[in-house]
């Protein structure tokens, strides 16, 4: 794997193009949208701000499924019309959403089937997304979820500055340690690390990123681990090494 998946090309159809415009309703910072208790009956679309969606683990925390900005869809489980679902959403800051019943969904894709191939194609690059990440928790080491995660952040929702270094929105030490699976004071810790070593600076305003610079610093840690596991083996005195 390589520092972090561009911002996905495959789509060929825009489901926008197809849904007929609704009214768009207000959510204030950490106002929950969705929860198991009041669960989504279709799919949301955000027009500005910041949704994450996350499921509890058993010790009680949360995992944080997904961040969503503006133009992305969520709540897709809503669709499958599920009894049980942990899944909620929250709005990360103030948050404008259009939404769409399951049953405005299924009478718009038998008017407008080329609507039904726009949210498959969205929730296949989802999946590939999602497989993504989960590599990246079954072979990296929490510093390595960390960097991949503010690679992620930075091509979803950055902007590129002057100085080249990409800002992401403010985003808190808790919620990158829910995203990543790991605590607070280790996301603190590993932050402050990158943050000495020259690949990120943050304060309230948000986050820079130097992108080039922690790409390749994460593709020199993690290429001798994954020559280790494709069996490398022992080259030149060192273990795992790939050869030059």
């Amino acid at each position: 794997m390589n520092g972090a998946r561009q911002p996905a090309t495959r789509r060929t159809e825009d489901a926008l193009v197809y849904l007929p415009h609704k009214p768009v309703v207000e959510y204030r910072r950490g106002q929950l949208i969705y929860d198991e208790s009041q669960p989504s009956n279709g799919i949301y679309l955000v027009v500005r701000g910041r949704v994450k969606t996350s499921v509890p683990t058993e010790d009680g925390s949360q995992t944080v499924i997904e961040i969503f900005a503006a133009e992305d869809f969520f709540g897709e489980s809503g669709l499958l019309n599920l009894q049980h679902r942990g899944e909620s959403a929250t709005a990360l800051e103030n948050t404008a959403l259009m939404s769409w019943s399951t049953a405005e969904i299924e009478e718009q894709v038998d008017r407008q089937p080329k609507l039904g191939v726009a949210l498959i194609q969205t929730l296949v690059e989802r999946c590939l997304d999602f497989e993504e990440r989960l590599q990246s928790f079954a072979l990296d080491k929490t510093p390595e979820r960390i960097m991949r995660a503010l690679l992620r952040f930075a091509h979803r929702f950055g902007s590129r500055g002057e100085d080249g270094a990409v800002r992401i929105p403010p985003m808190t030490h808790q919620l990158i340690s829910e995203y990543v699976g790991t605590s607070r004071e280790i996301v603190t810790f590993q932050m402050n690390r990158l943050r000495q070593d020259g690949f990120i600076s943050y304060s309230r305003r948000g986050i820079e990123v130097r992108v080039e610079a922690l790409a390749d610093h994460l593709r020199r840690i993690t290429e001798p681990q994954l020559w280790r596991i494709a069996g490398g083996g022992e080259v030149a005195g060192q273990p795992g090494m790939p050869p030059r």
